[in-house]
């Protein structure tokens, strides 16, 4: 799943500003070191609400997708740390935002699809394939197949 470099660096920006972090300095041999230590020094609960603020997705969804109920989410400070599972998960839903709206050229196309079942995706909805670590892939792999033109 790792992009061009110039295009890694979009990403990366896009990410970034989604979760309201600090900028990580990008590493040109395996640019996927640049989220590894963004999820090593811990995410803060805050950027949940960023990116579901620029999402669109519902505090539920989210919730569930990176596996933290959304009463602890509620409950938790701005600056609280959330746990390396869910921070992984939590890039990579910005990951697939980023790649999902370039795909599509806007947001609201995207989520759309997120939300028809699809049949390249053995009929489910795309959103909720994300839930699992090998969903996201599936439904990554889908977006660079569009992308490319090739369809199921």
């Amino acid at each position: 799943m790792l992009l061009e470099t110039s295009d890694f660096k979009k990403e990366h920006e896009t990410v970034v500003k989604w979760l309201g972090i600090s900028k990580v300095t990008l590493r040109r041999a395996n640019p996927a070191f640049s989220y590894i230590s963004i999820i090593k020094n811990g995410i803060r609960s805050k950027s949940v609400n960023s990116f579901i603020k620029h999402s669109g997705l519902s505090k539920k969804q989210v919730s569930r997708i990176i596996h933290i109920s959304e009463r602890s989410l509620q409950r938790y400070p701005p600056d609280k740390i959330i746990d390396s599972p869910s921070s992984e998960r939590l890039i990579d839903l910005s990951r697939l935002f980023y790649q999902g709206i370039k795909v599509f050229n806007e947001k609201e196309k995207f989520i759309t699809w997120l939300n028809r079942p699809n049949r390249a995706l053995d009929n489910q909805l795309p959103l909720e394939l994300v839930e699992t670590n090998m969903g996201i892939n599936l439904v990554f792999d889908e977006l660079l197949k569009i992308e490319h033109g090739v369809f199921s």
